[in-house]
């Protein structure tokens, strides 16, 4: 038997454009393939700079990520372990090139270096650090909620002829499920390890 739609014409397609915004409203806001259209910025450490003194040495900067975080994408870790993108948002530029230049000003500011570099010219007497970011994302539970953000940078410092290796950590909580938190939740973590690094190179090297 032929069965007839009797509902008016107009219902039709708006049925499925509200099927359509349905199924798109369940994918959440977190994964998306269409093009990004917001731009989120990472700060240096918040303080007051100070200025270096005559004798402070120099420091050579180098940043690397593990393989799936140099892109910039912002992304969370899902509970199967893979790596989510938020929908429409990016960092200005690549991973590295982006928390590259936020230390490099955290350094500068901290009034214990002459120059932080982070190309390949560096005085030859000049401290070098090597990082690598390990883990800055957000990590999602089972039912695809962020619910913390976890930056890690690990690597090594050389500094008056010796090495160190160090390894930072932090896991910041996210206050509710919006894209403004998860990047304040980054901010903090980024904040935090920065503020272990200076902490570090003075115990070690100062």
């Amino acid at each position: 038997m032929t069965m007839i739609d009797a509902r008016p014409a107009w219902i039709r397609p708006l049925a499925v454009l509200l099927a359509a915004a349905a199924l798109s409203a369940c994918s959440g806001v977190l994964t998306s393939d269409q093009a990004a259209k917001r731009y989120y910025a990472l700060m240096p450490l918040s303080g007051n700079p100070t200025a270096a003194d005559a004798d402070a040495p120099a420091l050579a900067l180098r940043l690397t990520a593990v393989p799936g975080l140099d892109s910039d994408r912002i992304q969370a870790l899902g509970a199967d372990a893979s790596l989510q993108r938020y929908a429409n948002a990016r960092w200005p530029d690549h991973l590295p090139e982006v928390l590259g230049s936020v230390l490099r000003r955290s350094l500068e500011e901290s009034g214990r270096f002459s120059a932080v570099t982070t190309g390949a010219r560096a005085p030859t007497d000049a401290w070098s650090l090597e990082l690598e970011i390990q883990q800055f994302y957000g990590v999602q539970s089972a039912s695809g909620v962020t619910r913390s953000v976890i930056v890690e940078l690990a690597g090594e410092l050389a500094c008056g002829g010796s090495s160190h290796l160090i390894r930072l950590e932090h896991d910041s909580p996210v206050a509710e499920e919006r894209l403004a938190a998860v990047v304040s939740a980054h901010q903090e973590g980024l904040d935090a390890v920065t503020r272990d690094l200076l902490s570090t190179i003075e115990s070690a090297c100062l």
